[in-house]
């Protein structure tokens, strides 16, 4: 080890004295599982009154929570949810943070497969509203770059369609400050109802 060194920068070393940071984030933390368990109440009784198949409705939602997604932390739900073989129906609320909070419905396999003419029907009020929309090559990535997501409105009727019909996963998704956190369980509830009249069981 002789003559090896590490700096700390001025800013460095003030976090790694700062307590009471961490001890802040810790009950930050627990109050957004709060809120997400909220969210799931709110969303309950709008998903078990309609018809979605017998296994996205089995299981109650899965709160998550990690701390590097880009580098920083997150927190999930998962309601309704299923990820399979089959395919995928879920919902994901999200907080990712110091950026924002987001609620995404995505469809995969047979669960796109049935809901596909459905939200083709829907095309336009898709186009007119304030969703984006996922043009990623890849479903897990949830940043609101122009390489992942895209308002619905800045789409031309022919690239959503494209999308719809060609791509093996479709992402409808939602995004709000942070400081709507107290808006947040009706803001949810409202975009799954409108995600939910966007598409039926076939």
């Amino acid at each position: 080890m002789s003559g090896f060194r590490i700096e700390f920068k001025k800013k460095e070393m003030s976090l790694m004295q700062d307590q009471e940071f961490l001890l802040s984030k810790i009950e930050i933390g627990e109050k957004i599982e709060e809120l997400m368990g909220i969210v799931e109440q709110k969303l309950y009784p709008i998903i078990k009154g309609y018809s979605y198949p017998k296994e996205v409705l089995t299981k109650s939602g899965k709160i998550s929570k990690g701390e590097n997604y880009r580098g920083l932390p997150y927190y999930i739900l998962d309601f309704p949810r299923k990820f399979g073989k089959e395919g995928v129906f879920a919902f994901r609320t999200m907080f990712w943070w110091g950026n924002f909070f987001s609620a995404t419905l995505h469809l995969g396999g047979r669960y796109l497969k049935n809901r596909r003419e459905t939200l083709l029907t829907n095309l336009e009020n898709i186009r007119s509203s304030e969703v984006y929309i996922c043009v990623h090559s890849t479903a897990w990535e949830y940043h609101y770059g122009e390489d992942n997501y895209l308002p619905a409105k800045q789409l031309k009727a022919s690239q959503l369609q494209s999308i719809i019909t060609t791509m093996p996963f479709v992402k409808i998704s939602y995004r709000w400050p942070l400081d709507k956190y107290f808006e947040l369980p009706d803001l949810v509830l409202s975009a799954f109802r409108q995600v939910q009249g966007w598409m039926v069981e076939q």
